[in-house]
């Protein structure tokens, strides 16, 4: 979820709300990989709505409504529904995929794995409220004029996490999507789907929108504990004018589980 942007809708007629909006196509992959087998994804932002194309499965979110919707181009069906749903059907889903993972364990080892997943579901759904379970503290360092990505013009930055550094990010000054998109909104809405959580994050944080007013993180570059690192870049970005039916469910599509719509191929 880290490079997710939305906006709040305006109190203006619906036939306007998907023009003005950006496409941005973002890359992931990590330093051993060529970028030119990384994954990429396609995001589109238009007045409060939030639209992800990764494969047969599209995302998306209604800030407005606070709904999250989802649908599956291959088996033509959706889902959709507000946070509270979204994560109590999640858990329930899991916990069935779950058990079908263990029929295939030996029974020595199979308590041992439900224990493990079990620990799994209670941090990823815990019933309190984590938002003032893990407060960090945040600082960004100018490190200066940065390469050019995708041929835009960058300023580069170091964020620290508790004094230690978390990663690298690349801003650029002439795609000012923070005009257009509200980045407080959007954290807003990424918390309720983490339960709390997700105030924890730098992309929640103060210094992250004060970045974020100086132009597009068109590049991110982190290094995790198991020694890799991941980098996000943008191959491309810019304005578009949307359809109204880009932001809603196709014709003829039928509701079905979050399972059925694919949200989780390859989770477990």
């Amino acid at each position: 979820m880290k490079r997710i942007l939305f906006g709040l809708i305006l109190i203006i007629p619906f036939a306007s709300l998907a023009s003005g909006g950006w496409e941005i196509k973002t890359r992931y992959y990590n330093l051993y990989e060529n970028p030119a087998n990384a994954r990429v994804e396609t995001v589109s932002l238009a007045n409060g709505y939030m639209r992800m194309d990764n494969g047969d499965l599209v995302t998306i979110f209604d800030i407005k409504k606070g709904e999250i919707l989802y649908y599956n181009t291959a088996n033509r069906t959706f889902w959709q529904g507000k946070p509270e749903r979204f994560n109590a059907e999640v858990r329930a889903e899991l916990e069935v995929m779950i058990e079908k993972e263990l029929l295939g364990v030996e029974e020595d080892h199979r308590e041992v794995m439900r224990k493990m997943y079990d620990e799994m579901l209670k941090s990823s759904f815990s019933d309190a409220n984590n938002q003032d379970q893990f407060p960090r503290v945040f600082s960004v360092k100018s490190i200066g004029d940065g390469e050019k990505v995708s041929g835009f013009s960058t300023q580069s930055f170091r964020v620290f996490e508790d004094g230690q550094q978390l990663e690298t990010i690349w801003i650029a000054a002439e795609l000012p999507i923070a005009n257009d998109f509200d980045f407080v909104g959007l954290s807003q809405f990424l918390n309720q789907l983490a339960k709390g959580a997700y105030a924890a994050s730098f992309e929640a944080s103060n210094e992250y929108f004060d970045l974020l007013k100086k132009g597009y993180p068109v590049k991110v570059e982190m290094t995790k504990a198991d020694g890799y690192t991941y980098i996000s870049d943008v191959a491309e970005a810019k304005k578009v004018k949307f359809p109204d039916s880009h932001f809603k469910v196709p014709k003829g599509y039928t509701a079905r589980s979050l399972t059925q719509v694919g949200v989780w191929q390859g989770y477990l």
